[in-house]
């Protein structure tokens, strides 16, 4: 797997999406603790639910947001690393796709944080 790793890093298209992610991820944290103080103690969060009590949500939870950007890039980075051998362009367009979902999470992140803020 390691071996995987190396080779699929060694594409720059790769490299610099990466380096994209690393990016987008410190943005995520950078506004989250620079808006911490002046988020309300009960955020709407969780439109999808019936109006009142059940849509809100502390500050904390913007945290899912992050994480689960991070969880979706690092799997479809490791799936991608395991398939580079035989399939380069799936495992370029996984890597991709993880940092764009990335960026969609920060787009939301960040409209959410200044809606309220």
């Amino acid at each position: 797997m390691k071996r995987a790793i190396i080779d699929l890093l060694s594409v720059k298209l790769v490299l610099h999406t990466l380096i994209i992610f690393s990016i987008v991820m410190g943005l995520f944290f950078a506004v989250f603790i620079f808006k911490w103080r002046t988020l309300p103690r009960q955020l709407p969060l969780f439109y999808s639910l019936p109006r009142g009590e059940d849509q809100l949500g502390s500050p904390e939870v913007l945290l899912i947001l992050p994480l689960l950007s991070l969880v979706i890039f690092i799997m479809n980075f490791l799936i991608g690393a395991t398939i580079y051998s035989s399939e380069k362009l799936a495992a370029k367009l996984l890597v991709i796709a993880g940092a764009v979902s990335t960026i969609l999470f920060f787009i939301t992140f960040v409209k959410i944080i200044f809606l309220i803020s």
